[in-house]
C-alpha cells in the first residue's frame, strides 16, 4: 500500500511538473477521435451514396409490402395486449393481496424472453392450427405479444398506484362507481403510463419481427411476409444481400421515428397536460 501511495504521489508530481505535456496529450486525443469519427462519417456517407446512386436491389418493391404486413400484425399484437393489461392493472393496482402474491409470478415470467420461448410458442401454434402457413402467422402475433405486453403492464400498474389516495377518498364520497369511475378518474390517471408503456412496448415488439416472421430450424422454414422475413434472408443469403439489409433496416427506423414524432410525442405532450394529477 506504502508503494503504490508513493508511486501515486510521484504521478501526480510529474503530471504537475508537465501541464503543457497533458494539454498536447489531450489536444492529440481529440484530433485523433475526429479523424476516427471523420472517416466513419465519410465512409458511412459513400456508402450511402453508392446505394442511392445504384439500381434497387429486386426485392426492393417488397419492402412497403412487408412493411404494412408487420404493422398489422403488431397492432393485433398490442390489441390483446391491452385488452387484458389494462383491466389487471387496475386490479393489481387496488389489490394489495393480489399485488402481493402476482407481482412476483409476473415479474418471473417478464424476465423470460420471448426469443426464448420460440420453440414452446411454435409447437403450440403447430398444435393449434396444423398448418405451417396459419402456425407460422400465429406464432408471429405471439411472439410479438410476448414482446410487448410486459412493457404495457408494469407501466399501467405504477399509473394506478401513482392516483393519490385523497383522489380515491373523493371519488368515493361522491360515489363513482363502475364505469364512472373509469371514465373519471381510473382511465384519465392510467393515460401518460399507457403512452410511456406504448413507446417501449412497440419498441419491443419491432425487435422481435426478426425472430418471428422466419424460423430457421424448421424445414421447410415456415415464414410470413414481413421487414424481419426480408431481413432474415437477406442476412443469411449467400452472399449477403447488403443493399436489401440497408434498406429494411432503414426502412424500419423511418417507421419507428415517424410513429415517435407523428404519434406518440403529440399523445405523450396532451396527455401531460390534460391528464395531469393535481391534488
Amino acid at each position: 500500500m506504502t508503494k503504490y501511495r508513493r508511486a501515486s504521489v510521484r504521478l501526480d508530481r510529474t503530471y504537475s511538473a508537465h501541464p503543457r505535456v497533458l494539454r498536447d496529450i489531450r489536444i492529440l486525443d481529440l484530433a485523433l477521435f475526429g479523424a476516427v469519427f471523420a472517416f466513419v462519417v465519410v465512409a458511412g456517407l459513400i456508402g450511402l451514396a453508392r446505394l442511392f446512386l445504384a439500381p434497387l436491389p429486386a426485392g426492393a418493391s417488397e419492402l412497403p409490402l412487408a412493411a404494412a404486413s408487420s404493422f398489422v400484425r403488431l397492432s393485433i399484437a398490442y390489441g390483446i395486449s391491452l385488452a387484458w393489461t389494462i383491466p389487471l392493472a387496475a386490479w393489481i393496482g387496488h389489490s394489495p393481496r393480489g399485488s402481493r402474491y402476482l407481482t412476483p409470478v409476473l415479474e418471473v415470467a417478464a424476465s423470460l424472453p420471448a426469443t426464448a420461448l420460440l420453440p414452446i410458442i411454435v409447437g403450440f401454434a403447430l398444435l393449434v392450427t396444423a398448418t405451417l402457413g396459419p402456425a407460422a402467422e400465429l406464432s408471429a402475433i405471439l411472439i410479438a405479444l410476448f414482446s410487448m405486453q410486459w412493457y404495457l403492464l408494469f407501466n399501467l400498474i405504477a399509473g394506478v398506484r401513482a392516483i393519490p389516495g385523497d383522489l380515491h377518498e373523493a371519488a368515493r364520497s361522491f360515489g363513482l362507481r363502475g364505469r364512472t369511475y373509469w371514465r373519471r378518474v381510473l382511465f384519465p390517471a392510467m393515460v401518460p403510463s399507457l403512452l410511456t408503456g406504448s413507446i417501449t412496448a412497440w419498441g419491443a415488439g419491432w425487435n422481435a419481427l426478426i425472430v418471428s416472421e422466419y424460423i430457421p430450424f424448421l424445414r421447410p422454414p415456415p415464414h410470413v411476409s414481413g421487414l424481419g422475413y426480408l431481413l432474415d434472408i437477406s442476412t443469411f443469403s449467400v452472399p449477403p444481400n447488403n443493399e436489401m439489409i440497408l434498406l429494411t433496416i432503414l426502412m424500419m427506423i423511418v417507421i419507428v421515428l415517424a410513429m415517435n414524432k407523428l404519434l406518440w410525442r403529440p399523445l405523450y405532450k396532451r396527455a401531460a397536460v390534460k391528464y395531469r394529477l393535481e391534488i
